[in-house]
């Protein structure tokens, strides 16, 4: 087995890993919010890392702990403005309240990126070798 070989092991595995963790989260991320309801959540705490949500459903208080987005590109202004005080939207199971979730567009991102990089590994490993033929 030759390091081309290698390469081309490698490269397959990272991509089925990427593809495959990628395409998990974002089918459970379409599947909770295709039955999901929205409430109007508070941010009533915050530390360098996580923040948490409370929000109410038919008169019963629910708290949630969220991750902060990453201090790079723009997330840092949406890092920026979660802060206690401030209303954001929360999505929630109908019939088990608890199970919440922050409603952001950025829950998309990321696993969106690893099917991209999962896809970009495949045809890296698997692209016809287009160089000169040494015999």
């Amino acid at each position: 087995m030759g390091s081309w070989d290698g390469r081309k092991i490698l490269l397959t595995l990272i991509g089925v890993v990427a593809l495959a963790y990628g395409t998990y989260h974002l089918w459970d991320i379409w599947n909770f919010s295709r039955t999901a309801a929205e409430a109007q959540g508070l941010i009533i705490d915050r530390t360098s890392t996580r923040f948490t949500i409370q929000f109410t459903v038919d008169g019963r208080s629910y708290q949630i702990e969220e991750s902060l987005p990453n201090t790079k590109g723009a997330n840092i202004q949406a890092r920026m403005r979660l802060q206690p005080g401030v209303s954001v939207p929360v999505l929630y199971d109908p019939a088990a309240p608890q199970d919440a979730r922050w409603k952001s567009d950025r829950n998309w991102a990321f696993p969106m990126a690893l099917c991209f990089v999962g896809i970009l590994c495949g045809l890296a490993a698997y692209r016809p070798n287009l160089g000169p033929q040494i015999s």
